[in-house]
């Protein structure tokens, strides 16, 4: 009886610490939403810089408009940013493109460097 209530107790303390520690990674863990986008490059200076990131969308304008498009391929690039730890997320302009294909079509690609800081 009494190694079946030592048995029991390692198994809730082991459980307990594990239950810690995912809550540990969790609190670390960023949001996409909370991933700030920055256009100018002065606002980034003083901070450490991450990879580049890319993302292209490519859709029908039956689907919606191209700012719809557009919004829709910012979140995912935010997503990226927000799985590799970045808090700000640079849109580079000039590299970033959106271009037509056939008549109702539109292709945007969003290049973007995330920032820890």
């Amino acid at each position: 009886m009494t190694k079946k209530i030592a048995l029991f107790g390692i198994l809730f303390l082991t459980f307990c610490l594990a239950l810690a520690q995912t809550s540990d990674a969790q609190k670390t863990a960023i949001n996409w939403e909370e991933v700030q986008v920055i256009y100018d490059l002065n606002e980034v200076a003083e901070m450490t810089r991450g990879s580049k990131m890319t993302e292209t969308i490519k859709t029908s304008l039956n689907f919606g408009t191209k700012s719809k498009v557009k919004r829709n391929c910012l979140k995912e690039l935010q997503k990226q940013a927000a799985e590799k730890g970045y808090t700000v997320l640079y849109i580079d302009e000039e590299a970033s493109k959106d271009k037509r294909f056939n008549k109702r079509g539109i292709e945007v690609t969003l290049v973007g460097v995330g920032y820890k800081g």
